[in-house]
């Protein structure tokens, strides 16, 4: 208690020192805004709720009694807003005199809807004037409150209609798939939305960088890689808002074709004392056993006992346990956010952890009645101990899965490993660190000249440096290694720099029409990134020796590197016509590294519109209507990284040839249109989003002419992809001693490849379809052009294999041509979010998310089948272990196909909370403190065959448009008790 009070009165003597606070004469003829708040149903008081003055730097949280109190605000009229997570956000006219305090009550009632939510978004506006869907989540008093989050990336899972957040490997800090509404693109571009932290572009890297001279087998890791994005810590971050695409996000040109992500960290707040939150949490990892390996005790070691199954022996128990503190507040001129945290985590399938520190201070201040400076700086080291997963020869995983019973024996008890080759002791034998250091800092200056004129420059950097070292014990097989063992030890730099200015005109009626208003914006922005990576390889040494390269046989060493730099300049004007009407015109001109040496500077246009009925002429159930259309121009420029190759075909080696600079960055346009609709006074509140993208030039596939194949890539392709997007909250009931809130979200998605250009081919096919008893049968002959196997008309991830026309004794047979199963993206998804705050302080909340209409390849269970040790095949074996004539025909069949189903719906996340009373943590000198049960990723149900229907072998972000499984780590189930509470 004595430690707390004298923290809190060190730090507000620092802030509140008049020196330091900036505090200056015109102290003496200010005023004040207070007021409490409360619920409109119950009549309690609402504890922090964010309250705040529009266009001011002044806010607080209201206190237990649901009181607030802003101090020394100059003379002048305000908007007082308020917001709190469930009630929306409501606002009041105040006119502030000097020596007195002005007062706004409110009694908040729940809404659903929040269309005037003062979403923050690149050109700050009211949302109801914005012709774009842009979705929020608040982090700090919404999302963290009710479901404790392991990582960045799960912020976004199930949440937004159109944002695809999933785990496609289950290895502690493993890549993600990250995504917005479906795929345009072969695969040269990246799909991964930019990320802005702060306003800073972030290092968004998930795929594997290892994979260099030298490196013996998997792509280092497997495959999985680490996914940069798991070093930031929810904790530190107040909101997150979305741009979806180029009709919301054509301000960003190039850099955001793919969807921008914009991560808001926690600032302080005026005159408002130290507040300290900590947050731990406790709890493990544990897979589900749900592998096919159960029937391998049924094989006995030479000594009598069991093989081990998977199931009972590999999957294990994993901890998990995280403390974070953070503190916020601040005095007159000067408010300050700091937070750190630890957080250890081991996976089901061991060795495989992760370590992290977080460290990070936010201070505003205001230099000046008109100047604002905002610095903010996060610091993080990330550990990761990482698990060779994926398509690895040398996982734990995949050799206890790939390890055939018939042959355990007591030195290899799950029966020799991947092909017989390492066993999973020698898997769990080998050493995979990747280490890293990382910096994301700003420095941002906020100018008013005036009150209508206001200007903002930002400089930001964030660099990460990471070293990967892996062990391959000598005395110990590993494929392309033998017994001689092997080092590698990696580093990769990355850099990246941001300059971001603009400037705002907020004009009023300046034509003399009464009704005409609006705002001019101008800016620019430089980006600019260098990476380097470099790995040396050792092979060859002693049995017992230290793994030091020095001692190698041979050493092998690698290298890459390269820089880009994007800059560009845009205009805006935003014209509203009253209250009711909003018109947008924006243009940008941008320039990048990547683009071609020929072409020229891009220009992107935008525009959208915006209509919201006046209420006097909406019906009685109708409490706010909104209609919105926008149309936006983006492109994507191919990484700089990516190799353009010509290949004699006369010999096996590719050899690389200057780059292929007449390239054009993959241009998307996308149109947008949609309605808001708010139901029974806001308690129902309705989203519906059709979106038509079109990928204008996007790069064609590899095609070989002649004995060469010439650049990998050209413009050419022209790709449609169009969906629509659904969400719906509503509050089915508000009572004092329950409230019951749902959200649901829907996505529909479909693309199609339009045309391959001048280099498509005339051609045909025969036409399958599938009869009553899923056999694959001629009904025709279909026409017209492909290339590189594919056609025009198909969707971009079509999936393709022989197909089934019949069956004898022990055998089948198939299509000529492979046939059309599906595609690799799911067509339909959606999500079901509940929250019931029960009487007694007792919250419950649970979340459903499901996913339609996509396929796979499931090379796993086929190669599983083949080599005769999943259960699929054992079940069908006879009491003396032999083959029968159903286990021959399983065999056969799963020689020839391996496409499954990937449709599954899943129980997401479930949460039961239990808000300590007040009296009680007062007693402790507590505030709001909250003991949480939760448990992640529970449980799904699906008919796909497999472990997983989400996992994928490889984390390319680029490369790679359709899903194979190949021995890839199931998502774990996570169980967690966690405490947070304020004081």
């Amino acid at each position: 208690m004595l430690i707390r009070y004298c923290i809190r009165g060190a730090i507000a003597a620092l802030l509140l020192n008049p020196g330091l606070s900036g505090v200056n004469a015109l102290a003496a003829q200010t005023g004040a805004v207070t007021g409490v708040i409360t619920d409109a149903a119950s009549g309690q008081p609402l504890f922090e709720v964010s309250v705040d003055l529009v266009g001011t730097v002044k806010g607080m949280l209201t206190d237990a009694d649901g009181r607030y109190l802003l101090d020394g605000v100059p003379e002048g009229a305000y908007t007082v807003r308020v917001r709190m997570i469930g009630y929306g956000i409501r606002t009041a006219e105040v006119t502030v005199k000097a020596g007195s305090a002005a007062v706004a009550d409110f009694q908040l009632e729940v809404d659903s809807v929040g269309l005037e939510a003062a979403t923050v978004c690149r050109l700050p506006r009211p949302e109801w004037k914005i012709g774009v869907s842009l979705p929020a989540i608040d982090v700090d008093y919404g999302l963290a409150e009710t479901f404790p989050l392991g990582g960045f990336s799960r912020i976004l899972e199930g949440r937004i209609p159109g944002v695809r957040s999933i785990g496609t490997s289950g290895g502690i800090g493993a890549g993600r798939e990250l995504r917005f509404r479906g795929t345009d693109s072969f695969g040269y571009t990246r799909q991964r939305p930019l990320v802005l932290v702060d306003g800073v572009r972030i290092d968004t890297n998930k795929e594997e960088w290892g994979d260099m001279e030298g490196v013996a087998c998997c792509f280092f890791s497997g495959g999985a890689g680490e996914d940069r994005l798991s070093d930031f810590n929810p904790e530190e971050i107040d909101r997150v808002e979305v741009l979806k695409g180029p009709a919301a996000a054509a301000l960003f040109g190039a850099e955001g074709a793919a969807g921008v992500i914009k991560v808001f960290t926690t600032q302080g707040r005026t005159n408002t004392p130290a507040s300290f939150t900590l947050n731990a949490g406790l709890g493990v990892n544990r897979l589900r056993a749900n592998l096919p390996t159960r029937m391998r005790p049924d094989f006995s070691r030479p000594d009598g006992s069991p093989a081990l199954d998977p199931n009972e022996h590999l999957i294990e128990d994993g901890l998990v346990n995280n403390y974070d503190l953070t503190v916020r507040g601040g005095g007159e001129g000067v408010t300050y956010f700091a937070a750190g945290g630890f957080a250890y985590e081991e996976g089901s399938v061991k060795p495989n952890d992760r370590r992290r520190a977080n460290l990070r201070v936010n201070v505003n201040w205001a230099a000046s009645d008109n100047l604002l400076v905002a610095v903010a700086s996060g610091l993080v080291r990330n550990r990761i101990w990482s698990l060779q997963s994926g398509n690895s020869w040398l996982g734990v995983y995949s050799n206890a899965m790939g390890s055939d019973p018939r042959e355990a024996t007591g030195e290899e008890p799950y029966g020799g490993g991947l092909s017989r080759s390492v066993s999973v002791a020698d898997a769990k034998a080998i050493r995979t660190i990747s280490d890293t250091d990382r910096w994301t800092g700003r420095v941002q200056l906020v100018y008013s000249s005036s009150a209508d004129l206001n200007h903002r420059l930002t400089f930001g950097a964030d660099r990460v440096s990471e070293q990967k070292t892996r062990d391959l014990p000598p005395g110990r097989y590993y494929t392309n290694v033998g017994d001689e063992g092997e080092k590698n030890d990696g580093h990769r730099e990355s850099r990246k720099y941001t300059l971001d200015f603009l400037s705002t005109y907020d004009y009023g009626d300046d034509f003399g029409t009464g009704f005409l208003s609006g705002s001019l914006s101008v800016g620019g922005q430089l980006y600019w990134d260098d990476m380097s990576a470099t790995m040396v390889t050792g092979r060859g040494f002693a049995e017992g020796s230290p793994i030091s390269i020095a001692a190698a046989r041979e050493t092998f060493a690698d290298d890459t590197a390269y820089d880009e730099h994007s800059r560009g300049v845009f205009v805006q004007n935003r014209l509203d016509f009253g209250d009711d009407l909003s018109l947008t015109a924006a243009v940008r001109v941008d320039r990048h590294s990547a683009f071609g040496d020929s072409v020229g500077a891009q220009v992107y246009p935008k525009a959208n519109i915006a209509y919201t009925v006046p209420q006097s002429g909406l019906p009685a159930p109708i409490s706010r209507l909104r209609f919105r259309a926008a149309y936006g121009l983006a492109g994507k420029p191919l990484p700089r990284s990516t190799e353009r190759r010509v290949l004699d075909q006369g010999s096996p080696d590719s050899v690389t040839i200057p780059a292929n600079w007449n390239l054009e960055p993959e241009n998307k346009r996308e149109v947008e249109a949609g309605i808001d609709i708010g139901l029974l006074n806001d308690r129902i509140g309705v989203e519906l989003t059709y979106y038509d993208a079109q990928v204008l030039n996007g790069l064609l596939p590899q095609e070989a002419s002649g004995p060469v194949v010439h650049s990998s890539a050209e413009n050419g392709v022209a790709i449609v992809n169009r969906g629509f997007e659904a969400s719906l909250a509503a509050s089915l009931i508000n009572g004092p001693a329950l409230r019951w809130k749902m959200n649901l979200a829907y996505e529909w998605n479909r693309n199609r490849i339009i045309s391959f250009g001048p280099q498509a081919a005339d051609d045909s096919l025969p036409l399958y379809v599938q009869n009553e008893n899923g056999f694959w049968e001629v009904a025709g002959w279909r026409y017209g052009k492909s290339l590189a196997d594919r056609w025009e008309g198909d969707p971009l991830d079509a999936v393709y294999m022989f197909g089934l026309t019949g069956y004898g004794a022990g055998s089948h047979s198939w299509t000529l041509s492979p046939v059309s199963y599906g595609v690799a993206q799911p067509r339909h998804m959606g999500s079901v979010f509940n929250l019931l705050d029960i009487g007694g302080g007792l919250r419950l909340a649970f979340q459903l998310r499901g996913e339609m209409g996509a396929v796979m390849y499931n090379l796993e269970r086929s190669y599983g089948v083949r080599q005769r040790i999943y259960d699929e095949y054992l079940v069908h074996l006879d009491e003396d272990g032999r083959p029968t004539l159903q286990a021959d025909s399983v065999l056969d069949y799963h020689s020839r196909t391996s496409v499954d189903k990937r449709d599954n719906v899943r129980l997401q996340d479930v949460s039961l909370s239990y808000m300590v009373p007040k009296d009680m943590a007062g007693k402790l000198g507590l505030g709001r403190t909250t003991v949480t049960l939760s448990g992640y990723n529970l449980h799904w149900w699906d008919d796909c065959n497999c472990q997983d229907p989400n996992a994928k072998h490889d984390a390319a972000d680029t490369g790679s448009i359709s899903t194979g499984v190949f021995m890839a780590l199931p998502q774990p189930r996570r169980f967690l008790v966690s405490v947070r509470t304020r004081f």
